[in-house]
């Protein structure tokens, strides 16, 4: 996967898929990878990157995409510092690696741990031909 921010381009033309706003998909991508999903991610798993200097978590639930900073809400710090997915195994939560805090992946909230009821950041994002750019 390849990350980009929008401004260096966009071909025309191009399959693309947009996650912005709090968290929905405004085109919902197919569940199955092997029939066009943009991402090499897995359903139900989860993804960081880094677009621009910014450390993002992209998650799989159900086959729709959802992004938001790498940011805990309660420490300040990236949520993955072992790496790896931070998905459950359903796909519906992220669990900060750091304090165990679970965060709802279709929303950001924080359902259990020490931010209890914060959210995380979303993040608008383009993704075209498996490349990620900050809408």
């Amino acid at each position: 996967m390849q990350v980009r921010n929008a401004s260096s381009g966009l071909n025309n033309g191009a399959f693309a898929y947009t996650v912005s706003g709090m968290s929905q998909s405004i085109q919902d991508p197919p569940a199955d990878p092997a029939d066009g999903n943009p991402l090499p991610l897995e359903r139900n798993t989860s993804a960081s990157v880094t677009v621009d200097g910014i450390p993002l978590i992209i998650a799989d639930h159900n086959g729709r995409l959802f992004a938001y900073e790498n940011l805990c809400p309660h420490a300040n710090e990236t949520l993955d510092p072992q790496g790896g997915s931070l998905s459950s195994a359903d796909g519906a939560l992220l669990r900060c690696q750091r304090h165990a805090a679970e965060f709802l992946s279709t929303t950001g909230e924080c359902v259990s741990g020490p931010c209890l009821g914060e959210r995380l950041r979303p993040v608008a994002i383009v993704i075209v031909d498996r490349e990620v750019y900050l809408d």
